[in-house]
């Protein structure tokens, strides 16, 4: 319901959100629910992919982590959890895999994560 509202402020705004977005040989694409690096599909749990959604859709911006919990997982007050940063360490790895080695989600130390590392 929560995203539904942000939706329709979002296009009462007049913006949109794209199907597909590029960073670098990294495509998102929504519409498909699918990632891929240089053509080769990254396998992402449900939450990666949700996680790496949020982060693609301003790749150069921090998002904090009670921001990822809030829309990622819809969490709207939590004490210390360490759920952003297992799931960040596990899409890490796996975009690094399958981009042979290129480094995509950054870890902001002490405020939270972008996709881009900085100077990108």
């Amino acid at each position: 319901m929560l995203a539904r509202a942000r939706g329709l402020v979002r296009r009462s705004r007049g913006e949109t959100l794209r199907d597909a977005v590029r960073v670098g040989p990294l495509v998102v694409d929504r519409r498909s629910r699918c990632a891929t690096i240089n053509g080769r599909v990254v396998e992402l749990s449900a939450k990666e992919f949700a996680l790496l959604d949020a982060l693609a859709r301003d790749p150069r911006r921090v998002l904090t982590k009670q921001e990822l919990l809030r829309d990622v997982w819809g969490y709207i007050a939590t004490g210390r959890t360490r759920t952003v940063d297992s799931h960040a360490s596990r899409l890490r790895r796996k975009l690094e895999t399958c981009g042979a080695g290129q480094r995509f989600v950054s870890n902001v130390w002490g405020i939270g994560y972008r996709l881009l590392p900085e100077g990108a």
